[in-house]
């Protein structure tokens, strides 16, 4: 559709200027609602037109059949006058013997011949409207009526009924005399009733509605025009304010209109994105503040060092020089390596998914912290067998930055657990340290964020441990939660998908399986 819409527009110019010109809301809103306006409007006067026509016809039709019963309670009571007294001038009437003799007649059809031959005329009672000129028309005011309403009726006479037809000085038959004895006498009696009435009503409705019918689509499309600008003001408002908004601005805000309507609702959602925004743009100055500060302290240290080895090169011991620009660099390693891990994990990267035991990576990183803090008992008598589906550096990585944390707030004890019911994995660490308050524990989980600056600073804490632990959970659709231990101080409970059939592919016992970035 758009490729057919593109071509559309190429090659038909005039396209081109309809899109351009329907490109304001206001044009659109207030050409649609006209036409919606003026469909319904159409459609509920033809239905008043069709309704009132059929209203005013059945009108005819009961006035013609009346006169017609009329007529034919004349013939069988035997006095017919000629003519015949006819109330309105809209109608006209014919009596025909069998063999097509006029006996009486309206005064609007003097000196007609038999409307119709009596082989033709319908049965006693239907009605038919006649829409093509015949021989004999009835002309009404001087003008030929083409659209009339037709009804016949056929009466037959008894004997005793049936007289002679007298005439009068004039000639004219004034009336049946009853009398003489002989066959039935069959008489057809002819009513016809114009609907000129019925037209003219009608093209008086159509010539009021095409007066009034411009000028509600007028008043539509002008109420509409105006109701839509004042309705789309606040987003002109909150486009402007959008426009002058930039990197440099990022805490100003569009405005927001009264009410709990979409608009508003638009600008408050705006505003809240805005906020993430300028909190984003905020935390990224800040990353970049605290990882500047933390890679200068350990550059730092280790230029001065070497100044300080060079300006008292007799003096110096380069063997302690040595050392401490070992550290250093060691310090700016891991804090280099852990802002890669982070950045990885934020950027959902996984790389592999294998089989990792959670209880052999929680003994490995165990022993490793036990050589590095050797003053700090670490409990692992809770850890049981676990196995998992994922990265193995990343789980490791969990567990590491989960320990060395308690290993670092501890007073005397750590105590690792990992276990499973079927469905998930538990891994907790606790610590019997002076704990997270309660206020405090979100705040933790971002990064470079320290509860005592100088104290982990000093241990080699660089304040990314716990923001790596919440962003690889989340990458491996697990959860991390803070309480508080039974020896008093933290407790960080991690919970993950355990290893399944349906985790499983077939083929991961044979080793790593690449899997797709999660994007």
């Amino acid at each position: 559709m758009e490729k057919l819409d593109h071509v559309a527009r190429t090659r038909f110019p005039p396209l081109r200027w309809i899109g351009r010109q329907l490109a304001s809301v206001r044009k659109r809103t207030t050409i649609a609602a006209t036409v919606v306006v003026g469909m319904v409007l159409m459609a509920a006067f033809i239905g008043v037109v069709i309704t009132l026509r059929a209203a005013l016809t059945r009108n005819v039709v009961n006035t013609a059949k009346n006169e017609a019963d009329d007529i034919v309670l004349l013939v069988r009571d035997g006095h017919l006058p000629n003519p015949l007294p006819i109330p309105r001038g809209d109608l006209a009437a014919q009596v025909v013997t069998s063999n097509g003799t006029v006996v009486a007649y309206s005064p609007n059809l003097k000196g007609a011949k038999a409307l119709r031959s009596p082989k033709y005329v319908p049965s006693q009672g239907i009605v038919q409207t006649e829409d093509s000129v015949r021989a004999n028309r009835l002309a009404i005011n001087g003008n030929v009526d083409l659209h009339t309403v037709f009804v016949a009726d056929r009466v037959q006479v008894p004997t005793f009924l049936v007289g002679v037809l007298s005439r009068s000085k004039s000639s004219n038959p004034s009336h049946l005399i009853t009398g003489s004895t002989g066959k039935p006498t069959t008489f057809d009696v002819y009513t016809i009733a114009s609907l000129s009435s019925v037209d003219a009503s009608v093209s008086a409705l159509n010539r009021e509605f095409l007066i009034i019918y411009p000028i509600i689509l007028a008043v539509v499309a002008i109420s509409t025009w105006i109701l839509s600008r004042r309705a789309l003001a606040p987003v002109d408002q909150i486009r402007r304010d959008v426009e002058e908004i930039t990197a440099l601005n990022l805490s100003n805000r569009v405005f927001q209109p009264d009410g709990e309507d979409e608009i508003a609702r638009l600008a408050v959602t705006m505003n809240s994105m805005l906020a993430r925004l300028d909190a984003s743009a905020e935390q990224q100055k800040q990353f970049i503040a605290d990882a500047s500060h933390e890679l200068k302290s350990p550059l730092s240290a280790l230029r001065a060092s070497l100044e300080v080895g060079l300006l008292h090169s007799e003096s110096t011991d380069w063997h302690q020089t040595a050392n401490i620009a070992l550290r250093e660099s060691e310090r700016m390693q891991r804090l280099i390596e852990d802002l890669l891990t982070l950045a990885k994990a934020e950027a959902r990267v996984q790389a592999v998914q294998v089989t990792v035991d959670l209880d052999e990576l929680c003994r490995e990183e165990i022993h490793r912290i036990r050589r590095t803090h050797p003053g700090i008992n670490i409990d692992m008598s809770r850890v049981s067998a676990v196995r998992l589906l994922g990265d193995p550096e990343q789980i490791r990585s969990i567990i590491r930055n989960l320990i060395e944390n308690a290993v670092r707030y501890a007073k005397t004890t750590t105590a690792v657990s990992a276990s499973t019911d079927g469905h998930l994995a538990t891994f907790t660490v606790a610590d019997d340290g002076p704990g997270i308050p309660v206020e405090r524990r979100d705040a933790v989980f971002e990064r470079f964020t320290r509860l005592d600056p100088a104290r982990s600073r000093l241990q080699g804490g660089s304040g990314l441990g716990l923001p790596i632990v919440r962003s690889l959970v989340e990458l491996l659709e697990g959860t991390v939660t803070i309480g508080t231990s039974e020896l008093g101080g933290a407790c960080f409970r991690v919970q993950l998908p355990v290893l399944t059939r349906d985790r499983v592919p077939s083929d991961a016992a044979n080793g790593p399986i690449p899997m797709k970035e999660k994007v």
